[in-house]
C-alpha cells in the first residue's frame, strides 16, 4: 500500500507539471518545484534507483552536461554560466523519485491534454480578444513557449491514441480539445521555430498508429484540422511570409560592402551573458533583434543586419569561424567577445553579432563556446535516453511502449526547437527538456526499476 500511494503521490506532481505548463509565464516552474521538493525529502530513500544500467546513463548524460560546463566556467569565474545547467541536478533528484515510484501515464497523458488546452484558450483570447500576439507579451516569451505548446500538442495526439486503443472517452475528449487547442496556441504564438519538424512527428504518429482509428476518429481528425485552419492559418503565413522578406532584406544588406573601420574600439574581456528567460520576460522575444547586450556600444561600425531571420545567419556563420578557429575547446566564456570582435573588425561577420551573447542554435552555441568538447557532450544529452531504452522499445506493456515512444519523440522535437534558438540556455527549456526525460524514461523503465 505504501508503493501504491507514494506513486499516486508522483502521478499527481506529473499531472501538476504538465497542466500548469503554460498556464501563466512564470507556471512552467511551480511542477518543478513541487517535484523537486518531493525528491529532495525521499532522496535517502530513492537514490539507489538510479544504481541500473539505463538510470545510470541517463543521470549520467545529464550530469556530463553541467560538469562540461563548469569545466569551462571555472577559469575565468563566470558562474552566472551554471545557472540553467544546474537545472539537470534537480532532474537527477527527480529521475530517483521516479523510478522508485513510477507515475501513471494516463495521469501523464491527462496533465498533456488539460495543459495544451489551457494554453490554447490563453492564446485565442490575446489574439481574438485583445488584439495581441499570442503568447508574446506579459511576461511570455513566445519563441519558447510556442515550442512547448507544440510538445503538449504532439503529446494530446498519443493520449488519443493511447485512449483508442483502451476505451477511455473522457480521456479521448480531452486529448482532442488538447490537440487542437494546442497546435491553435503554437500558430498563434509566431515561434516559427517550433514548426520546422514538429508536424513530421505529428504525421508519423498518426500514420503509425492508423489502424487504431475507426471512422469516428478520422471525422474528429477532420474536425480538429478544419478548427486550426479557421482560427490560425491566417495569422501564420502571414508570420511565415516575413521569413521570405527577411532573406531578401538580408541578401540586399549583406551586398552593400562594408565600412572601413575608423576607430578602434575597447573590447570586452568578459562573455555578455543573455537576459534571462526567468520570469520569461517579453524582452527575451522570438527575434533576435530584441536580445542586445552593452557591447553593442563598442561596434566600430553601423550593423548592415536587422531582419530576425538575417541576424540568425549572422549569429550561425559567426559560430562557426569561432568554432573552425578553435575546434577542440572552443573559444572558452573568458576569449569570446574578443574574438567575436575579431571578426567584426576583419569584416568577416557583420557587427550586428556583437548585440548578442548566443548563437540562436543549441548545436552552435556549444561548439563556438566550447569545441567539440561541448558538441559531442549535447549530442551525448539527446542521444543516452535514447538509447536507455532501447530495449523497451516494443515495450511489454502499452504504458511502457507509449513512454518510449513519447520519450524519444520529445528528443526529436527539442533537437528540432534548438536548430533557431539556444533551448537550453533559458530556464524554461532546460526543465522542459530535463523534466520530460525522466519522467518518460522512469515509466518506460518501470520493468528494470523495480528488478
Amino acid at each position: 500500500m505504501l508503493l501504491t500511494s507514494r506513486q499516486r503521490l508522483t502521478s499527481l506532481l506529473c499531472l501538476i507539471y504538465f497542466t500548469t505548463l503554460l498556464i501563466t509565464p512564470d507556471s512552467y516552474k511551480y511542477g518543478a518545484i513541487l517535484l523537486a521538493v518531493t525528491a529532495l525529502i525521499m532522496l535517502p530513500s530513492t537514490w539507489q534507483a538510479l544504481k541500473t544500467r539505463p538510470a545510470i546513463l541517463i543521470s549520467g548524460s545529464l550530469l556530463l552536461y553541467f560538469v562540461v560546463t563548469l569545466a569551462f566556467a571555472l577559469p575565468g569565474e563566470h558562474y552566472a554560466q551554471l545557472d540553467m545547467p544546474s537545472r539537470v541536478l534537480l532532474a537527477i533528484m527527480i529521475f530517483a523519485l521516479l523510478l522508485k515510484y513510477p507515475p501513471s501515464l494516463k495521469a501523464v497523458f491527462y496533465g498533456c491534454g488539460i495543459g495544451a488546452s489551457a494554453v490554447g484558450i490563453i492564446a485565442l483570447y490575446q489574439h481574438y480578444i485583445l488584439d495581441i500576439r499570442a503568447l508574446s507579451r506579459n511576461g511570455f516569451m513566445s519563441i519558447q513557449v510556442a515550442g512547448m505548446a507544440a510538445s503538449l500538442s504532439v503529446f494530446s495526439i498519443f493520449a488519443y491514441i493511447y485512449s483508442c486503443k483502451r476505451a477511455l472517452p473522457t480521456l479521448k475528449a480531452i486529448a482532442f480539445l488538447g490537440i487542437t487547442l494546442g497546435f491553435i496556441a503554437t500558430l498563434l504564438s509566431g515561434g516559427r521555430g517550433s514548426w520546422v519538424i514538429t508536424p513530421f512527428v505529428a504525421l508519423w504518429a498518426l500514420v503509425y498508429y492508423r489502424k487504431v482509428f475507426s471512422r469516428r476518429d478520422y471525422v474528429a481528425m477532420v474536425v480538429s484540422i478544419a478548427l486550426i485552419i479557421a482560427t490560425a492559418l491566417v495569422p501564420a503565413l502571414n508570420r511565415a511570409g516575413l521569413v521570405l522578406s527577411d532573406l531578401a532584406r538580408y541578401q540586399q544588406a549583406t551586398e552593400i560592402t562594408a565600412p572601413p573601420v575608423t576607430a578602434h574600439q575597447p573590447k570586452e574581456s568578459a562573455v555578455t551573458v543573455s537576459p534571462k528567460d526567468k520570469n520569461q520576460s517579453s524582452q527575451a522575444d522570438t527575434t533576435p533583434s530584441s536580445q542586445t547586450s552593452p557591447v553593442a556600444a563598442t561596434t566600430p561600425s553601423t550593423p548592415r543586419v536587422g531582419s530576425s531571420s538575417g541576424v540568425r545567419l549572422e549569429l550561425w556563420k559567426t559560430a562557426l569561424h569561432l568554432f573552425t578557429n578553435n575546434v577542440i575547446t572552443g573559444t572558452g566564456y573568458t576569449d569570446f567577445t574578443d574574438k567575436k570582435q575579431a571578426l567584426v573588425d576583419k569584416h568577416q561577420v557583420d557587427s550586428i553579432v556583437m548585440r548578442f551573447s548566443r548563437a540562436h542554435n543549441q548545436l552552435l552555441e556549444e561548439l563556438q563556446v566550447k569545441g567539440l568538447i561541448g558538441g559531442l557532450t549535447l549530442i551525448v544529452l539527446i542521444a543516452a535516453p535514447w538509447l536507455a531504452t532501447r530495449k523497451t522499445n516494443t515495450g511489454d506493456t502499452p504504458d511502457k511502449h507509449f513512454a518510449t515512444i513519447m520519450l524519444r519523440s520529445h528528443l526529436i522535437l527539442i533537437a528540432g526547437y534548438m536548430l533557431t534558438q539556444h533551448y537550453l540556455n533559458h530556464h524554461s527549456g532546460i526543465l522542459f527538456f530535463s523534466l520530460g526525460v525522466v519522467i518518460f524514461a522512469s515509466i518506460a523503465l518501470r520493468a528494470e526499476a523495480r528488478d
